[in-house]
């Protein structure tokens, strides 16, 4: 089973692309393994994902399967295919306990879990998005930025919440991009946790985990905009407290 994870998840092969895979990336720094975004399932405890490499000549497809409570892995299905994209074989994994493995820091499957399960891909229910600041400038004139209001929540001086940055233009490879941050209130610092860009057609063209750095939000800038306008909502008593039990 180790074997078979080590084979499909060392790398990628362009050349074969099932017509149900929507929208591959390629993961992070590496070259040759992909990741098919529209393929993400979070069920709660579990979340799925689809990766894609090279194996023997040709290539192959693995779902793997993340347990969030237990931070554990496992593949569930493998398909391969030969050098001109057509299937040889499935290959389906049952649930038994042998079949998962515990998370190793610095390994594929961590860092596969950090960037799309620990930090998944934005996914809202109805969500309400409030233009907080429109840019003026000629260069980024009518960019918009906007907070999620339902997803905002506050813990122990620090608020989580989506920002979007919308651009209305095409001279740009991208129309937006949706970062997931978290602002210290009391000292006025911002964190980013995960940042995601889309293309004109709405899909992902980029997603990642953030950084553990906090920087400085500056006087003047629109994210002091963002930041006023969180201030002044906790302020107002319209943010969900978390509890710190």
């Amino acid at each position: 089973m180790k074997k078979l994870f080590a084979l499909a998840v060392s790398a990628l092969l362009l050349s074969a692309s099932p017509v149900w895979a929507e929208n591959w990336l390629p993961f992070q720094d590496s070259g040759n393994t992909f990741v098919d975004t529209d393929s993400f399932v979070d069920s709660g405890i579990r979340s799925s994902i689809a990766v894609k490499s090279p194996l023997d000549g040709g290539s192959a497809i693995s779902t793997i399967e993340f347990d969030k409570e237990k931070r554990s892995y496992r593949i569930s299905e493998m398909k391969t295919f030969d050098k001109d994209g057509n299937q040889l074989k499935n290959f389906t994994y049952s649930d038994d306990p042998q079949n998962w493995s515990r998370l190793v820091s610095h390994s594929f499957g961590m860092n596969l879990y950090d960037h799309y399960i620990s930090h998944p891909l934005p996914r809202f229910n109805q969500p309400v998005w409030l233009i907080i600041h429109k840019e003026e400038g000629v260069r980024f004139h009518g960019s918009t930025y906007d907070v999620e209001k339902n997803t905002i929540s506050y813990k122990d001086g620090y608020a989580t919440f989506w920002v979007r940055i919308s651009y209305p233009w095409k001279d740009q490879d991208f129309s937006k991009v949706v970062y997931q941050v978290k602002m210290d209130m009391p000292h006025k610092k911002i964190q980013t946790l995960s940042m995601t860009s889309y293309d004109f057609e709405g899909k992902v063209k980029a997603h990642g985990a953030g950084s553990r750095d906090r920087e400085d939000i500056v006087s003047g800038s629109p994210l002091e905009k963002v930041y006023e306008y969180i201030n002044k909502e906790l302020n107002s008593g319209h943010i969900r407290m978390l509890s710190s039990l």
